[in-house]
């Protein structure tokens, strides 16, 4: 039988505290803000809007936010995560927020 500990108990909270924080942030982002923020940060290696087009360094936004299973979540853990031919761009929590809500009105499906 195995046993739970208080140290494992808090753990988990600790982990769930954690997980709900960048999704209430993502609950209030604001799409136009993000827009314009991907405008001025991302543009230039991702297509942002809608359009297919694209510099051949990145993948655009429509087609990060077409892909099967895409979630405010998964955006914001791929933010959070550093990409060797991406810099390393460090976004606060609102910022991460509005970007995910403009990324995710591009949804098709």
């Amino acid at each position: 039988m195995h046993h739970t500990g208080p140290i494992s108990i808090a753990l988990i909270a600790a982990v769930g505290i954690l997980l709900q924080a960048p999704l209430s942030a993502q609950e209030i982002g604001d799409a136009a803000r993000g827009w314009k923020m991907a405008l001025g940060n991302c543009a230039g290696c991702h297509g942002i809007r809608n359009d297919g087009k694209s510099s051949s360094l990145a993948p655009t936004f429509s087609a990060i936010a077409n892909v099967k299973g895409m979630s405010a979540m998964a955006l914001n853990v791929a933010l959070l995560s550093s990409h060797r031919s991406m810099p390393n761009i460090v976004l606060n929590a609102q910022d991460r927020a509005d970007i995910i809500a403009f990324i995710l009105t591009l949804k098709t499906d």
